[in-house]
């Protein structure tokens, strides 16, 4: 992991890699943002302007969950990402599609491991006087920084940047798929009770 630590379990947003699994992610996401009350006013509208993918991940991401938005609850916002590398020709620069500027921005990435790629994003926004108001993730993790943090990554960057992070599933609700679930040993449930004894 980005932290340095060895996980038993790791989340690849890249196996989501056929139209049918998109789709339904995107539905997903789109459910948990709608589901939220500090992203929504109850009645069907959003407190944000444009759905932002960081590079790499969140590019897919991000375009998956506008698209379920329109589709399954006729939200219409923008979609904007950033290239790692700036481009010096056609429409150049960093930044690719709906124009950010005094407007209120959902972050959408895949996963929290420490917190270092939204807070590049959170920064990044800013000095485009962009207004991000909340962060949507795929997996809730539920893992402290470090040992010596009482919080988790998550929560640290919902208390940090003043935004709330909401996500699809949380580790506990990971773990208790895998007490259900007959696809998987009991070695693997283990391992992730294990791992998040130590760092949940």
């Amino acid at each position: 992991l980005k932290s340095g630590r060895t996980s038993p379990y790791f989340f690849n947003a890249g196996l989501f890699a056929s139209g049918g699994a998109l789709f339904k992610l995107g539905r997903a996401y789109a459910a948990s943002i709608m589901a939220d009350k500090t992203l929504t006013d109850g009645n069907g509208k959003v407190a944000f302007d444009v759905v932002f993918g960081p590079a790499y991940k969140g590019i897919s991401l991000g375009a998956v969950v506008c698209a379920s938005l329109y589709s399954d609850y006729n939200v219409d916002v923008g979609f904007a990402y950033n290239r790692k590398e700036a481009k010096d020709h056609g429409e150049g620069g960093v930044l690719v599609g709906a124009s950010m500027v005094n407007k209120r921005i959902l972050i959408v990435d895949d996963v929290i491991t420490a917190g270092t790629a939204i807070r590049e994003s959170f920064d990044m926004l800013k000095k485009i006087n962009a207004v991000p108001v909340g962060v949507s993730i795929a997996l809730d993790r539920a893992e402290k920084r470090s040992l010596d943090d009482p919080v988790s990554a998550v929560q640290a960057v919902a208390r940090d940047l003043e935004i709330p992070v909401i996500s699809i599933v949380s580790l506990p609700q990971l773990q208790s798929f895998l007490r259900k679930s007959p696809d998987y040993e009991d070695e693997v449930l283990a391992s992730v009770s294990d791992y998040r004894k130590q760092y949940g």
